[in-house]
C-alpha cells in the first residue's frame, strides 16, 4: 500500500487525487515535507499556509490547487504517515525467514522491529494525532495500524503454538503486544519531551527484557535463549 492507496472503510480520507506528473508529485512531496518540518519545529499552529509554501519553494496557488485548506492537508499527512509506516513494517517482516527462528527469537525480533518502527516517525505521528483529537479519525488510524501489526505477527507466534501454555494464546499475544508498545511509547516520550535517556531504558536494554516478559506471559518454560551478544534477528532495516 502506498500513501495514495484507496482509503480503508470507515475513514475520512484525504480528498486529494494522486498526481500523475512527476513535477506535480515533487511539488506535493515538497509541501508535505515542509508542513511536517514546521509542525515538528513549532506545532501545528506554526505551519501556516504561507510558511509552508515558503519552506517548500512553492506558491499559494499550488497549495490550494491540491488542498482546500490546512484541514485537508492534515488528513492527507495522516493517511501518508500511517500508510508509509505500514509499508515499512511489511517490508521489514519480509526480509527474514521467521520460520527458522525459535519462539524466543521471534518475540525478540518483533520487539526490536517495534522500537525501530515507532521511533522512525514518532514525533510526526504524535503531532498529527494531537491535531485530530477533537474527532475520532486519528484514533481510528492508530487502531488500524496496530491491528495490522498484530495481524502480521500473530501467525509468526502461532507457528510455535505447541510451546505456548497460556489458555488463550491469541489473547496472550495481543496483551503482550500492548504492554510492549506501552513501554516503547513511554521511552520515546521521555526521549522526545524532555531529552532524558535512562541507561537502563534504552532500546538495546529494553528489547530483550520486554521479550522475556512477553514470552513468560505466553507461558513458555525455558528462556535460556535470551543470551548476551548479537541478536538473531538482524536484517535489512527500512527505517535507516
Amino acid at each position: 500500500m502506498t500513501a495514495e492507496s484507496s482509503p480503508r472503510p470507515g475513514f475520512i480520507a484525504s480528498p486529494l487525487k494522486p498526481p500523475k506528473q512527476d513535477r506535480s508529485r515533487r511539488t506535493l512531496d515538497s509541501i508535505a515535507l515542509a508542513a511536517l518540518e514546521l509542525m515538528e519545529e513549532g506545532g501545528v499552529e506554526n505551519a501556516t499556509v504561507a510558511a509552508i509554501v515558503k519552506r517548500a519553494g512553492a506558491s499559494v496557488g499550488s497549495f490550494y490547487a491540491r488542498f482546500a485548506g490546512k484541514d485537508d492537508l492534515i488528513l492527507y499527512l495522516q493517511d501518508r504517515i500511517w500508510a508509509e509506516a505500514r509499508d515499512r513494517w511489511d517490508e521489514a517482516l519480509e526480509t527474514h525467514d521467521w520460520e527458522a527462528l525459535s519462539l524466543e527469537a521471534v518475540v525478540e525480533g518483533v520487539v526490536g522491529l517495534l522500537f525501530r518502527s515507532f521511533r522512525a516517525d514518532y514525533h510526526q505521528r504524535e503531532i498529527l494525532g494531537r491535531e485530530r483529537r477533537q474527532d475520532d479519525e486519528g484514533a481510528r488510524r492508530v487502531f488500524a495500524f496496530h491491528q495490522h501489526i498484530l495481524a502480521t505477527v500473530t501467525p509468526l507466534f502461532l507457528t510455535h503454538r505447541e510451546e505456548i501454555t497460556h489458555p488463550d494464546p491469541e489473547w496472550a499475544i495481543r496483551l503482550g503486544y500492548r504492554f510492549a508498545v506501552g513501554s516503547i511509547r513511554e521511552l520515546l516520550e521521555l526521549e522526545g519531551a524532555v531529552g532524558i535517556v535512562d541507561g537502563a531504558a534504552t532500546a538495546e536494554a529494553l528489547t530483550p527484557e520486554l521479550a522475556r516478559a512477553w514470552v513468560a506471559y505466553l507461558g513458555v518454560g525455558g528462556q535460556e535463549e535470551f543470551a548476551e551478544g548479537p541478536r538473531e534477528v538482524d536484517f535489512f532495516d527500512p527505517w535507516g
